[in-house]
């Protein structure tokens, strides 16, 4: 195959439209989102952008999959199929051009859609990990398997139905474990569907032996419609088609039965570190949020003093993920950095807001289940009032609960109020105690 032949075939086909639909619908759902203040689902990170495009594929793996059966169909529309099929040039041949092109148009296409998201996520994160590179690659391989299957499918079925009918058939097939996934943990046969149907964030990544195992098996799916295309009119050869797509699978599910059933695990270098080194008291943020460090220092200093009216106060404040293992060493003061917003930073409405957020359960990150008063009525105690910036309850039985407990700790002897505090904090360090009885036990 020369190029000629195939610039031809790009100028004769309809693989570029088919392409350019990737990229329109891609762009679109990326920008819509923003457009509807939900970009944060994909804006933040590269890895959250490559796997949302992953999760887009629900719409445009079935497109892709249409495409390949009307470009398989182009020679019967132009009446040509009885002619062509009494020259002697070989099937594979004839076929192998107009697949190529439509596989190029359709990496052009998911390519185009990355870069429309690329040009809002390069200047909303400092962070690059290496790991959206495999997990665009998959996506990509994934739509050339959807191509070559319909092409293949569309030659062995060279109905005019046939191209909407996949289009109908692949989307509610993919459907299938998004719903389960909602119901349900996802089994490993998920994984070999090429949209994600599980959450992600900016500290999750795919295994890389998933993105192996489903390269496997979409190679083989690939190859399956390819050899379809080239011998759909010969029995014997069209038999034995499922081959590659059945050892593509044979190689893939011990790799995938090996890893969690979402096919994720934490992202380390996203959650690594970064603090500062100013000479001050130590506040550090992850990776993922370096961005919001300058922000925290202040706020997390101003917490740390307040905190030094308790014994054996802390001295440094930490941002960490719901995932981290306790328990919380005494030294530090831990934020959860569900604090903090993707593209807008810290949640609080003021410095002083995000100074409660980290005094909340004396220092602590919460602990199922959550004693949210007992949290609060610390926070407000090492600031000084109650209710403390940013703590807002509506009026109910747990606004009367948490008046009540600031009323009866003001009340105490001061060593007793700096005794139940502690022992709050004590109890947040292990995440075993019980906050609101510690808030609440006579210590005298």
């Amino acid at each position: 195959m020369t190029m000629r032949i195939l610039s031809t075939e790009l100028r004769r086909s309809a693989a570029p439209v088919s392409g350019a639909l990737i990229a329109a619908l891609g762009a679109a759902g990326l920008w819509s989102l923003v457009l509807s203040s939900q970009g944060e689902l994909w804006d933040a990170q590269w890895t959250m952008l490559a796997a949302f495009q992953r999760i887009m594929l629900v719409l445009l793996w079935p497109l892709a999959l249409g495409s390949g059966a009307w470009q398989a169909r182009r020679d019967r529309r132009c009446g040509m199929e009885e002619l062509l099929g009494t020259t002697p040039l070989p099937a594979w041949r004839r076929t192998l051009p107009s697949a190529v092109a439509l596989a190029l148009c359709l990496i052009l296409g998911y390519l185009l859609t990355l870069a429309a998201g690329a040009v809002r996520v390069a200047g909303r994160t400092d962070y690059l990990s290496g790991d959206w590179l495999p997990i665009t690659a998959v996506g990509a391989l994934t739509l050339v398997a959807a191509g070559w299957l319909g092409m293949g499918v569309g030659r062995l079925l060279p109905s005019v139905y046939t191209p909407p009918v996949l289009v109908v058939a692949g989307f509610l097939a993919l459907l299938l474990p998004v719903q389960l996934s909602k119901s349900s943990q996802p089994g490993s046969v998920s994984l070999l569907a090429p949209n994600l149907t599980t959450n992600f964030d900016e500290f999750t990544t795919i295994v890389g032996s998933v993105s192996l195992a489903q390269s496997l098996w979409f190679t083989g799916l690939a190859g399956s419609g390819l050899l379809l295309l080239m011998a759909a009119r010969r029995r014997t050869t069209a038999a034995v088609a499922p081959v590659p797509a059945l050892l593509g699978l044979v190689l893939a599910m011990p790799l995938l039965g090996a890893e969690p059933a979402a096919g994720l695990q934490r992202d380390e270098g996203a959650t690594a570190e970064v603090c500062t080194h100013d000479g001050g008291p130590t506040v550090c943020v992850t990776k993922a949020h370096e961005r919001g460090l300058p922000e925290l220092v202040g706020p997390a200093r101003r917490a740390l003093t307040l905190l030094a009216k308790l014994p054996d106060a802390p001295t440094s404040v930490h941002e960490v993920t719901g995932d981290r293992p306790g328990p919380q060493p005494a030294g530090e003061v831990w934020l959860h950095s569900d604090n903090y917003v993707l593209g807008r930073g810290w949640a609080a409405d003021s410095e002083d807001a995000l100074v409660v957020s980290i005094l909340a359960g004396a220092g602590t990150r919460p602990c199922e289940p959550v004693a949210y008063g007992a949290r609060a009525v610390a926070g407000a105690w090492l600031y000084g009032r109650y209710p403390a910036p940013g703590q807002t309850v509506l009026p109910g039985e747990e606004a009367d609960a948490r008046a009540a407990a600031w009323r009866e700790l003001r009340a105490l002897p001061a060593q007793e109020q700096v005794r139940r505090i502690t022992a709050v904090r004590e109890a947040g360090l292990t995440c075993r105690g019980d906050l609101a009885a510690a808030l609440a036990k006579d210590a005298s």
